[in-house]
């Protein structure tokens, strides 16, 4: 650590920077000068002796320490540091896309000019409030999200050695409290009776599979093995820059899940009243291939467009569409919704009667009613896709999942929602088959 004198030489001469000598008498005097953790000689200016030795002391003591950040790397602008994170991110085509647009709308315009070493946690925290006045929770937490991996990656950098938005005074932004119940079986039915004949198994797939609304609106024939009372999970449909594609499943991962022997029979029905064809829509990469369109994907769809509109008929079913035209009209023929109200231009438009009322709904009893029945976590959150990462070692490393496993599940839906019972056994011990409960 060393501190040099602007004002004079080696030789104690007067240099052009003193003031007797044409230079400024409040310009900073002191010269600080320290060695970086890469060997690089580093100095700063400052009006004070006793400021700079101290400066000096504490840059080669961060840099001893491990703790060391550039002064002049935090000069960058946030921006810049933000796309890079964004660019790192290891999200899914349609998700990078909704950050994309999070951050232009509602995350640049704030902080995207600024230093990124000039930000402070109380600017994230008022920014994070007045974000919250006008904005759904979902969107808060897309932008917080951004904003965190952005200085996560400055500290990584060495840009500055904390990050605002992990402050204590920043409160992460976070679903409220909700006594959210869960829909019971009796629901189930209910709406699904509402449905037209065509799409009530689309109901009952999802509530017996578990699956998000993308995957079994992506259901295909090859995906069902009858034999074995197991479903694959491959693909979902999606719409990702105004196209519409099949990509793996969340996460990029398929999963098989059991089929319960009441919605076997519901399938095969259906498939015979009507046929599965092939259909074809591009094929998005996942994650680890960049989400990229790479080619074609065909699949012999279960569930598609009935009716005798040409535009529609055969073709795969939109989400969206499907939530306006046939779900939320189901919810408010079963009273769970209200009745539609009429737009400008005369068009019937549906409520879900509140946030529970969405087609997740259906996963969610699927959680319910195979915790009831005893199956274990571990099997749970393979059936539904979801990651083991961050749980306690008991789940994460030893929580396998048995045909016994896929047993247990199948029966906990069967009796649920299909009442199916096993009838006694044979004089062997074995159980034959399933039959419905009177």
């Amino acid at each position: 650590m060393r501190v040099r004198d602007l004002w004079f030489d080696k030789k104690r001469r007067k240099t052009a920077r003193h003031p007797d000598r044409g230079g400024s008498k409040v310009a900073k005097r002191w010269l600080a000068i320290w060695i970086d953790p890469d060997g690089a000689e580093k100095s700063r200016a400052f009006r004070l002796e006793d400021a700079a030795k101290k400066y000096a002391a504490k840059m080669e003591a961060d840099a001893e320490r491990g703790e060391y950040v550039d002064p002049k790397a935090g000069r960058e602008k946030f921006g810049a540091v933000a796309v890079k994170a964004l660019r790192l991110r290891k999200v899914g085509a349609s998700s990078r896309q909704r950050y994309e647009s999070v951050y232009r709308n509602h995350v640049s315009p704030a902080f995207g000019e600024r230093p990124v070493k000039g930000i402070r946690p109380s600017e994230v925290a008022e920014w994070l409030d007045e974000l919250g006045k006008a904005r759904s929770i979902p969107l808060q937490q897309a932008a917080y999200l951004i904003v965190c991996g952005t200085f996560d990656l400055a500290v990584a950098d060495g840009m500055r050695r904390d990050n605002p938005a992990r402050s204590k005074v920043v409160t992460k932004p976070g679903a409220p409290e909700s006594s959210r119940e869960p829909w019971d079986t009796a629901r189930v039915h209910l709406v699904a009776g509402q449905h037209p004949d065509g799409y009530r198994p689309v109901v009952y797939a999802a509530a017996a599979l578990g699956l998000r609304q993308g995957c079994v609106l992506a259901l295909a024939a090859e995906d069902i093995d009858f034999a074995a009372g197991k479903v694959t999970i491959r693909r979902q449909v999606a719409r990702v820059g105004g196209r519409f594609v099949f990509k793996l499943p969340k996460y990029d991962k398929e999963r098989t899940v059991p089929l319960p022997a009441g919605l076997a029979q519901i399938l095969a029905a259906h498939m015979e009243q009507h046929p599965p064809q092939p259909y074809t829509l591009p094929w998005m990469t996942g994650r680890k291939e960049g989400g990229r369109i790479r080619g074609e994907h065909t699949c012999s769809l279960l569930f598609r467009w009935l009716g005798d509109d040409p535009r529609t008929r055969g073709k795969h079913i939109v989400a969206s569409s499907y939530d306006q035209g046939v779900w939320k009209p189901a919810l408010a023929r079963a009273g769970l919704a209200p009745p539609p109200v009429k737009d400008a231009r005369g068009i019937s438009r549906y409520s879900s009667g509140g946030r529970d009322n969405g087609m997740h709904a259906l996963r969610h009893w699927y959680s319910v009613a195979l915790q009831d029945a005893g199956v274990s976590l571990a099997g749970v959150m393979d059936f539904m896709g979801h990651s083991r990462k961050g749980k306690v070692v008991t789940v994460a490393v030893y929580g396998h999942v048995t045909e016994e496993t896929y047993a247990q599940a199948r029966a906990a839906v069967d009796r649920s929602l299909f009442r199916l019972h096993a009838v006694k056994p044979d004089s062997t011990g074995t159980l034959t088959e399933l039959r419905k409960a009177r």
